[in-house]
């Protein structure tokens, strides 16, 4: 059961009522907007009271949500793209259709129609990125099961299946069955957090949770610099835009 309600200072916020939710849960999300969590018995209008509480966090996460947008490189011609094996090259052509996306020989080309100048649009950034995203995929199935195998191997962990996945904020699960999925954006990153991200998932073949013998075999296999390497991951703000990733 959802609700919508319009705070003039910071605009629409949704609020969602969940038969599994034990307590509130606010969230500011880039795309969409300000979310509240509640459980089920809770009434909407508690649901109103708590974001009017918290209307100053929200607005510290809307202007940090701003700067960033505002920050944010686009893809348009003379843009760099590089990844282990992709590189991405725009072509200004005589076309009818404005865009066109495709990949050659690891190149990603986005042909335009000559005269086409409107890169900054949303839609035009979704449609580039979404492409990308699909050929980050193509080239993480070409590296990263090879890999998951070969570390599978290394530390005697036996996955069952291996799916590979597009979710930006979870790279990596492991499921009561043992069956891996990986996500397409650990392409972005450098080899060796690439392999903290498997090396954290395999360490869950045998512990399922966060406790104190995931971490110690986690840490065994990473030569004591697990809690290194998960700081450095948490470094990195992963999305698709313009950058050179060949590390």
């Amino acid at each position: 059961m959802q609700k919508t309600i319009n705070i003039p200072e910071i605009g629409i916020v949704l609020i969602t009522k969940k038969t599994n939710s034990k307590s509130y849960r606010l969230r500011v999300h880039p795309q969409k907007g300000v979310l509240l969590t509640i459980p089920y018995f809770v009434n909407f209008k508690n649901g109103e009271n708590f974001v009017l509480k918290n209307i100053d966090w929200i607005k510290v996460k809307l202007n940090e949500i701003k700067i960033n947008k505002q920050n944010l490189k686009i893809f348009k011609p003379n843009e760099v793209f590089f990844t282990r094996s992709l590189s991405l090259e725009f072509i200004e052509t005589k076309q009818k259709t404005e865009l066109v996306a495709k990949l050659e020989n690891n190149t990603i080309k986005i042909l335009y129609q000559t005269g086409f100048n409107n890169f900054e649009d949303e839609k035009v950034q979704k449609f580039i990125q979404k492409f990308i995203l699909k050929c980050l995929k193509s080239e993480g199935l070409n590296y990263l099961i090879p890999r998951l195998k070969e570390l599978s191997t290394k530390t005697g962990l036996i996955f069952n299946e291996f799916k590979l996945g597009t979710a930006a904020t979870r790279l990596g699960s492991c499921d009561s069955k043992n069956n891996i999925i990986l996500s397409a954006y650990l392409m972005l990153l450098p080899d060796h957090l690439i392999d903290f991200v498997i090396l954290h998932e395999l360490c869950h073949i045998p512990h399922k949770n966060h406790g104190e013998n995931f971490h110690k075999l986690l840490n065994q296999f990473t030569n004591g610099k697990s809690k290194q390497l998960n700081k450095e991951l948490k470094s990195f703000k992963i999305s698709v835009q313009p950058g050179n990733y060949k590390y």
